[in-house]
């Protein structure tokens, strides 16, 4: 990409590292991005993000053993009242709790 754009790769490197949306190595089918910010932290985005490292067996930033999820957190998501929440592709899931989430993992495993 530098050598098209005609810049330094230290400028690409900067550019993917700060947008969530860009990966720097494969992800899983599906990518659970858990919003991390203070309202949804009040609200129990930690014990989400510790309830999905221990169902998938993997932490932030990995990807599950059977290559169907990645875990990230991400910035506000702007749902600061309907957290803790996490993004799938274009679409919230919103108020979750461990059943909630586990029924969407459930859902998610057999597409």
């Amino acid at each position: 990409m530098a050598e098209i754009l005609d810049i330094q790769p230290i400028e690409v490197y900067e550019v993917a590292t700060f947008y969530t949306m860009f990966n720097l190595k494969p992800v899983g089918k599906h990518v659970l991005e858990v919003c991390r910010t203070g309202p949804c932290m009040l609200r129990g985005a930690d014990q989400l993000i510790e309830h999905l490292e221990n169902r998938l067996g993997c932490r932030v930033g990995e990807n599950s053993a059977d290559g169907l999820f990645t875990l990230k957190t991400v910035e506000c998501l702007a749902a600061c009242g309907f957290g803790p929440m996490l993004q799938i592709r274009e679409k919230y899931y919103e108020n979750l709790d461990p059943e909630k989430t586990d029924q969407l993992l459930d859902e998610l495993s057999k597409q």
